[in-house]
């Protein structure tokens, strides 16, 4: 795997994200979590990913809070 730019993301390829999510309120409620899966959509203020499971759901993913892409 290689580090892949946000500017360089493409719909239909298969990432790895890294990045922190708020999951709920007060101080230490912000998780770190690694994300894998087919893009669905790229925007400039959030990628959506689909699950990796056979529905057809998917995850919104702030731009701000990635910190790394992963490219296969």
């Amino acid at each position: 795997m290689k580090t892949i730019k946000l500017s360089e993301v493409k719909v239909g390829n298969i990432y790895t994200f890294n990045f922190i999510s708020d999951t709920g309120a007060g101080s230490g409620s912000q998780g770190w979590f690694n994300f894998t899966g087919k893009v669905k959509e790229v925007n400039a203020e959030f990628i959506r990913v689909f699950k990796n499971d056979s529905t057809k759901q998917s995850i919104k993913i702030n731009n701000k809070s990635i910190v790394k892409i992963f490219g296969f």
